[in-house]
């Protein structure tokens, strides 16, 4: 009986899998058929927090909890990542680093985009998350390094894009020096009311240029929040 209902379960899952593809992403102005061709093929269950993969495509975002209470990693909903994600317009030839990816789900959708993804975590236990699902879908492409977000990770650089799952406040200088020429950032921004919006940010030379792409919900990354303003 467990047997038959851990088939109908995964069967359900792809089910919902292609109904979040056309209800939720195609609808959000995502065209790029390789984009959602790896969307297809990457199970978004194996990556949410324990105990939510029944509800893995609904159009929430989920938050996994790091070490030490010291918050939670965001996951993005699907339909926020995929249209920022093709904003960055990623080529088959391209490096990417992917920050703040927790257990690895944004890294294994680059994987079937790009040449090679660096997914880097600070916490350990969801890098080692990651890692273990790199291996078990055969990414060989995809490396899980744990180190500090804001450092980046200069040893895999310079990169085409860079890919930062969540708000940011402060502290991207870092990852702006690690993007090669013509390189591409997404990153999301508190605005006003709780509401984020989603940026793209371009090295050209020495010029870094900034451009709002589009609104969407996003929590902040801890490790990139503002340090809080010191009150007389």
């Amino acid at each position: 009986m467990q047997g038959q209902e851990a088939a109908v379960s995964a069967e359900n899952l792809a089910v919902m899998r292609r109904t979040a593809i056309d209800c939720q992403i195609r609808p959000f102005g995502v065209v790029d058929q390789r984009l959602l061709g790896s969307f297809l093929e990457v199970p978004r269950e194996k990556f949410v927090p324990a105990g939510f993969e029944p509800i893995a495509y609904a159009d929430i975002e989920f938050g996994h909890p790091l070490a030490g209470g010291k918050g939670a990693r965001p996951m993005l909903m699907p339909l926020v990542l995929a249209r920022a994600l093709q904003e960055a317009q990623i080529r088959a030839s391209d490096r990417v680093l992917d920050v703040a990816g927790a257990a690895g789900y944004t890294a294994a959708i680059l994987a079937g985009l790009a040449a090679s993804v660096v997914a880097l975590e600070s916490d350990e236990t969801l890098s080692r998350t990651a890692a273990a699902n790199f291996e078990s879908m055969g990414l060989a492409n995809a490396k899980a390094v744990c180190g500090p977000l804001a450092e980046g990770y200069a040893a895999g650089g310079p990169y085409d894009v860079i890919v930062v799952n969540g708000a940011a406040q402060q502290g991207l200088d870092k990852l702006v020096a690690q993007l090669a020429p013509g390189g591409r950032m997404v990153v999301l921004k508190p605005q006003a009311a709780g509401a984020a919006g989603v940026f793209l940010l371009r090295k050209d030379g020495a010029v870094v240029s900034e451009r709002a792409l589009f609104e969407g919900a996003g929590k902040l990354i801890p490790e990139f929040a503002a340090a809080p303003a010191f009150v007389f």
